[in-house]
């Protein structure tokens, strides 16, 4: 099992995903388990590589992707539709 992310990242995380639904009219997963799982995640790319790269995709290459934009939350989709996948 992967270390657990630091509180620092978690903070950092739970704050992005909060002003980003204030700004952008998106709404957080009715299921409280859902949303913390991927502030988790989240947490867990900024210590690893830096950058909030989406966990809810797979990657056969985490920091090839994380030189990319197409993935970094609030991913281009999320931004399009308004909802994370």
């Amino acid at each position: 099992m992967a270390d657990q992310p630091s509180e620092k990242s978690m903070d950092r995380m739970r704050k992005m995903v909060d002003k980003f639904c204030e700004k952008s009219g998106t709404f957080k997963h009715p299921g409280e388990g859902i949303t913390e799982s991927v502030v988790l995640g989240l947490a867990q790319n900024m210590d690893e590589l830096g950058r909030p790269l989406c966990p809810c995709r797979f990657y056969p290459d985490k920091n090839e992707e994380a030189k990319h934009r197409t993935w970094m939350c609030p991913c281009d989709d999320m931004q399009i539709y308004k909802y994370c996948h």
